[in-house]
């Protein structure tokens, strides 16, 4: 049996992780954060084959999650792709910046994310 990929799924909204749990269970096993503060005790104490994170979340926002957990990661990078409902440049930029390696937009499209995940993922096990 082949392991499934693991992935964190940082998002406040309830509704947006429900419609990620429906979209990505059975592809991938799938562990949930509600904000920042949380995704980075999850990252310190998992493993995960990727990260998908929300931009806007109270407390500490996806960009500043992403530049700490940058910070406490060693040898390994976890890919980290940013979930928003816009991306403008200035915000690219500053994903980018902090470390993130693509993005999601909003809506999301259960296949088109799939595909997105697992080529990356394939991609990344190549290089």
């Amino acid at each position: 049996m082949i392991d499934k990929p693991r992935i964190l799924v940082v998002d406040d909204n309830s509704g947006n992780k429900l419609l990620l749990q429906y979209s990505l269970d059975g592809f991938f096993e799938v562990d949930f954060a509600s904000n920042g503060l949380s995704a980075i005790n999850k990252f310190i104490q998992g493993k995960y084959d990727l990260i998908l994170m929300d931009i806007h979340m109270p407390e500490l926002d996806g960009i500043e999650t992403t530049r700490r957990i940058r910070q406490l990661e060693v040898g390994h990078r976890t890919p980290i792709f940013a979930l928003t409902s816009n991306m403008f440049r200035e915000q690219k930029l500053k994903c980018i910046e902090a470390g993130m390696d693509d993005y999601i937009m909003k809506p999301i499209h259960t296949k088109a994310l799939i595909d997105r995940i697992n080529n990356f993922l394939k991609s990344s096990m190549i290089s």
